[in-house]
């Protein structure tokens, strides 16, 4: 658990600083390119932290389900942080991102041709509260972003050997 706090802190200011290109390139959109860019970060942090974690803390015995589990954390406590800067973001800085957000959903429902009433459901949905904004599409979102990636990472991480002492 305090391991997986330690390095979500490093993480989660991983996607802060994501974030703030994601921010910065709804103006210029070369920086957005560059924000998801950065996105490959993501997975070579957590096999990172995982050899890590398996080397310095467990001596290469983690089990299978214990790196995903802490994966799992990892993301979560992550999440937390960069939770708080997207609060302050929607919230403060630019309350309309989320108005505007789900503006662009609604024009691009509406460019794919699917169904009328499912773009007029779409259009007629209240628009969450920062809280909830940030609980689904912040939390919930990279703590199953972990899973998912632990599912693949977890096995290379394991097999992994490191040359020296992590």
């Amino acid at each position: 658990m305090n391991y997986a706090m330690y390095s979500g802190v490093f993480l989660g200011l991983f996607w802060v600083f994501k974030y703030l290109f994601v921010v910065i390139g709804i103006s210029y959109p070369a920086l957005n390119f560059l924000g998801t860019l950065l996105s490959i970060g993501t997975p070579v942090l957590l096999f990172y932290f995982l050899v890590k974690y398996n080397h310095g803390f467990l001596e290469g015995k983690m089990s299978f389900w214990h790196g995903v589990q802490f994966s799992i954390l990892l993301f979560f406590f992550a999440s937390i942080l960069e939770s708080v800067v997207v609060f302050i973001h929607v919230k403060w800085i630019d309350p309309a991102f989320i108005s505007n957000l789900f503006d662009s959903m609604i024009k691009m429902a509406q460019t794919i041709d699917i169904s009328k009433s499912l773009v007029a459901q779409l259009s007629e949905q209240p628009l969450p509260t920062p809280f909830n904004y940030i609980f689904n599409n912040v939390i919930m979102a990279d703590v199953f972003l972990g899973l998912v990636l632990s599912l693949f990472i977890v096995p290379l991480s394991m097999r992994y050997k490191p040359q020296q002492n992590i």
